[in-house]
Order: structure tokens, then C-alpha cells, then sequence
């Protein structure tokens, strides 16, 4: 059996099939799936039945600089969140709206890969929507480059008030708080291609500027970076399964309801340990891990 990887419309995303992850995949698609991961960012197989060990070993495929040894080491560099991204009781994130982020942007070591599976999904259901870095930075007019080259922006906990309708935005309660700075046009650690790293949600401000100017800078970049031709929004259902590079894309999502239909993801993360999961908030009405 060999993957199949059909790249989408546009500047990023990916189907894959003709992979069994239940059983270790040989070299050529170990290495088709990490090729396609980096070029595309957000890998998508669609209506696959996927026990979390699977879930896992993917996951765990793609987030190292070298391919795993085998099987076994890809999903012990993984971790599974106790709880899934659900707004049935006792979920994560089980309502409001997300601004585009990525998850522990503001950690140091934010986690590389990150994964929702879609174990109930009723419809209508509310999408992910995905935005590339690395393609934002690369067709970034010479002019906007030429102002932002060697600026550094500071990313912090909690969702910032931007993007209208604030009040319907989810609010996360921490022990502390944290905060990191990066360069806005910072490298990505694996594939060497330069990120624009700001993102709605995470990045208060522009390191020396003041407020207005570094807001109407932001604001411009984002205006960039979250253009709708630059977009994919995934239309989830049931038994999809979607991995992406936590660098190189920012995810968002529309407003989800408690009420609404039932939205049940699974979450993989890799690597396993970082400090950005240490650092985990919870919610109203709910104990909850980061949010996605």
C-alpha cells in the first residue's frame, strides 16, 4: 500500500489515503507523508475509522526533525488530551469563538504538531479555519517586508479583543500568565522557510512601538495573513481526522454554542512534553485544557 497525497485548491492543505495506520508504515510513506506535511502544513484523512493508537503514531510521525525508529517511538512522542474539544458535558473549549492562533504561541517551545479527530459530529457543524505562515511571509508585499525585517512582537496567554462580536470570544482563567518574544519574521525550526509569526489571539503588540502604531502595523498584517483566498476552512464530519504543522498554520473557529449540534474532537499533540502545556486554563462551567 502506498499514500496518496492530493494537495487542495489553494496555498495549503492536503488529503491523504491509502495509508494503514494500524500496522508500521514503510519508509517511502513515512516519507511522503512528512514531505507533504511540510510543504502543505495541514494533512487531512477523511472518514477514516481511527483508533486513538493510530491517531497517535501519525501524530508522532510527523512532528520530529528525523522519521521515528518505528511505531512504538512516534507515539510516545505524542500525548492525547484527557479531555476532547467538545461542547457536550464536560468538554474543552465547549464554546465562543477563537481568534487565529497557535496553541502555546506564547511558550517558548509551543508544541510542533497538533491534531483534532472527529469522534461525534453532528450538522450543521462549526469548521477549523486554517492560515499559513510560511505563505503569508512569502507573499508579503516588498514594501510591508521591508518595514516588519528584524521587528519582534510579544504573544501572550488569553485571546486579545480584536476582530468584532468580542463578546462572544472564549475567555480561558489561568494560574499566571505567560508571555515570549520572537521575531516577526522568525524561522521555521524544520523546513528553514520564514513565518509571519503574529497571530490575532496570542500577539499584544510590537516590541518599542507605540500602541496605535503597533496596532494599525498588526492590523495590517493580519489583513494579509487571514485574506480569504488564503484561507482553507475544514467542513468537519465524523471519523475526519486533520494534523497540522502548529508553526507554520494558525487555526481559528466560528462561534460554537452549547446548544448547538454536538461537536466532538479528539486532540493529539507532539512532541509530548513542552512547557506549553504546562500552563493550562479552564473555563466557566468546565474543566479544560488549550483551547483549539
Amino acid at each position: 500500500m502506498t499514500a496518496r497525497v492530493t494537495n487542495l485548491p489553494g496555498v495549503l492543505g492536503a488529503e491523504v489515503d491509502g495509508v494503514d495506520l494500524t500496522a508500521e508504515l514503510s519508509a517511502d510513506d513515512v516519507r511522503i507523508l512528512r514531505e507533504a506535511f511540510d510543504a502543505r502544513g495541514v494533512l487531512i484523512l477523511r472518514g477514516a475509522e481511527i483508533d486513538v493508537d493510530s491517531h497517535r503514531y501519525l501524530a508522532g510521525l510527523l512532528s520530529p526533525n528525523e522519521a521515528p525508529a518505528d511505531r512504538d517511538a512516534a507515539i510516545a512522542d505524542t500525548r492525547l488530551y484527557p479531555m476532547p474539544v467538545s461542547n457536550e458535558p464536560g468538554g474543552n473549549a465547549p464554546y465562543g469563538r477563537l481568534l487565529f492562533h497557535s496553541d502555546a504561541m506564547w511558550s517558548p517551545t509551543p508544541m510542533k504538531v497538533l491534531s483534532l479527530y472527529g469522534t461525534r459530529v453532528d450538522q450543521p457543524a462549526v469548521p477549523t479555519i486554517f492560515a499559513s505562515t510560511t505563505h503569508a511571509w512569502e507573499s508579503l508585499p516588498a514594501d510591508l517586508k521591508a518595514r516588519v525585517e528584524g521587528l519582534e512582537v510579544v504573544h501572550v496567554t488569553g485571546q486579545q479583543p480584536r476582530g468584532g462580536n468580542v463578546e462572544e470570544l472564549l475567555e480561558a482563567t489561568r494560574a499566571e500568565s505567560s508571555e515570549t518574544v520572537t521575531p516577526l519574521a522568525m524561522v521555521h525550526p524544520r523546513s528553514g522557510r520564514t513565518m509571519l509569526y503574529a497571530s490575532q489571539q496570542m500577539t499584544r503588540e510590537v516590541v518599542g512601538m507605540p500602541h496605535d502604531e503597533s496596532e494599525a502595523l498588526l492590523e495590517e498584517l493580519f489583513a494579509h495573513l487571514y485574506a480569504d483566498d488564503a484561507l482553507y476552512e475544514h467542513p468537519w464530519e465524523t471519523n475526519d481526522l486533520v494534523l497540522w504543522d502548529n508553526l507554520a498554520i494558525q487555526h481559528s473557529r466560528p462561534n460554537v454554542v452549547l446548544e448547538g449540534p454536538k461537536r466532538t474532537l479528539r486532540k493529539v499533540i507532539s512532541p509530548a512534553s513542552l512547557s506549553g502545556t504546562k500552563n493550562v486554563p479552564t473555563f466557566a462551567g468546565a474543566s479544560a485544557t488549550d483551547p483549539s
